[in-house]
């Protein structure tokens, strides 16, 4: 039985990477696209980051998400993902990339109807190698995540704020007994 596929999001710094490590031994999860292209062009002093190629960052983004995707598919049980395909419409409208190709695929590739969205939380937010933006441009950023899954036609549902472990409870909960 293909298992479904799961969705958290919400903007840079919300906690969703602590969320997903929290889960990892009940859960299938899918790291973060945008991390791991990220990591990958520094890695090789790529073109394809948002300050250097914003098209190119969008296109390896958008063939990441919907790798993703695909492989998630193929196995069983849940599968919880730290962003979705949706993600990249966001990415393209912050980084004013056309978002005609990640708005077809997102009607295309589709998670489980409610996604559960992380709010923007100041008293967690941190900067590192991949998260450069401040706290204060995430939340245009958060506006623009939720209103690409809304277009998509997905349910929001937040999760509550809490310590990681209450927070991976609710979302393990969700997930577990919906899924």
């Amino acid at each position: 039985m293909i298992g479904e596929l799961w969705v958290l999001t919400g903007a840079p710094g919300s906690g969703k990477t602590a969320i997903l490590a929290a889960l990892r031994d009940d859960v299938r999860c899918v790291d973060e696209p945008a991390r791991r292209v990220l990591a990958q062009q520094r890695a090789v002093d790529g073109r394809g980051t948002p300050d250097r190629d914003p098209s190119m960052f969008v296109q390896l983004l958008l063939s990441r998400a919907i790798g993703d995707h695909h492989e998630a598919g193929r196995g069983n049980g849940p599968v919880l993902f730290d962003r979705g395909v949706p993600d990249c419409v966001a990415y393209a409208h912050l980084l004013c990339v056309d978002p005609g190709p990640a708005s077809e695929a997102s009607e295309r590739l589709r998670y489980r109807s409610d996604v559960l969205v992380v709010e923007p939380w100041e008293d967690i937010y941190v900067t590192d190698d991949e998260r450069t933006m401040s706290f204060a441009d995430t939340l245009p950023f958060h506006e623009l995540i939720l209103e690409a899954y809304r277009r998509a036609g997905y349910e929001l549902v937040t999760v509550p704020r809490g310590d990681v472990e209450q927070r991976a409870s609710f979302v393990r909960s969700r997930i577990l007994s919906e899924g």
